[in-house]
This record gives structure tokens, C-alpha cells and sequence, in this order.
């Protein structure tokens, strides 16, 4: 009787932990084939744009480029790479622009100072501990072509 009261445990237990990975493969799986699918929907719609050449970019300058909507990007180019930034103070939202003689990025709104890599070191956005929001770019070396990736308002390609 201990023989059969074991084998049914055994078989019992046997019944569960296969049907718990069964549900767990398939709801790993479900959940993967939805996380998929979800992300197109939710992620805006990007366009990369033509920001210059890379030759036309000085050493420890700023650029000011133009997405489609008119926001202005600031184009820093450092010694070794390029980073692009916002020109939105994300205090307030006034326009900030690069004082060169400073090296750094100003607004004029709060007097806030962003250095070089767009983190605030002083005025409210400093105290607020902000940055300015970067821009994705893209240094195509082969071609010489620096490209901004910035949001797609629905407008269709030429």
C-alpha cells in the first residue's frame, strides 16, 4: 500500500510540475509575442534628417539645426565625437543657446548654465538637478554625414 501511495504522489506531482511549465512556457511566450507587437505601436515615429557634413563642424563648436517641426538641436562637436542636445531648458521650457567663449549652454530665462555636456551647474535647473534632453545622432564616417534622428509628424517622405 506505501508503493501505491507513492506512485500516486510521485504522479500527482509529476501532473503539477508539468502543467505549471506548460502554463509558464506559453505565458512566456504570449507575453513575448505581445511585447513585440506593443512597442510599434507605442514608439513615436522617427525620421533621421541630414544635419551636415562632418567637415563642417569646428572642433569644440556648436551648431544649430532645425527638425521638421522648427525646434531648434544644438550640434556639439568634442574631439573625439559629436552629441546633440535640445535647445528646450527643461525648467521651464525658454530656449537656451551656446555662449562659446564660456563653453557652455545658457538660458537666458532663469540665467541657468549647462556645461558642455548639457548638465546644469547652476541656476534653477542646476538646484532642480536637470540636464538638457539628447538628441539622437547618427556619424556616418564612410560618407562624412551626420544625421539627427527626430520625430515624425505623419509627413510622408519626397
Amino acid at each position: 500500500m506505501n508503493e501505491d501511495s507513492g506512485a500516486t504522489r510521485r504522479d500527482l506531482l509529476a501532473a503539477v510540475l508539468m502543467g505549471g511549465g506548460l502554463v509558464l512556457a506559453y505565458g512566456t511566450l504570449a507575453l513575448q509575442g505581445f511585447l513585440f507587437l506593443l512597442p510599434k505601436r507605442l514608439r513615436p515615429k522617427t525620421r533621421l534628417i541630414y544635419a551636415g557634413r562632418i567637415d563642417q563642424f569646428a572642433v569644440g563648436g556648436v551648431r544649430t539645426i532645425y527638425d521638421l517641426d522648427g525646434n531648434a538641436i544644438l550640434v556639439k562637436r568634442g574631439e573625439t565625437d559629436f552629441e546633440a542636445f535640445s535647445s528646450v531648458c527643461p525648467h521651464l521650457g525658454c530656449r537656451v543657446h551656446w555662449e562659446a567663449e564660456e563653453r557652455t549652454f545658457f538660458c537666458p530665462c532663469h540665467r541657468g548654465v549647462f556645461d558642455a555636456d548639457g548638465v546644469a551647474v547652476s541656476g534653477p535647473p542646476a538646484d532642480a538637478g536637470q540636464r538638457l534632453a539628447q538628441v539622437t545622432l547618427e556619424v556616418d564616417d564612410r560618407s562624412g554625414v551626420i544625421y539627427l534622428e527626430v520625430r515624425d509628424r505623419g509627413r510622408r517622405s519626397a
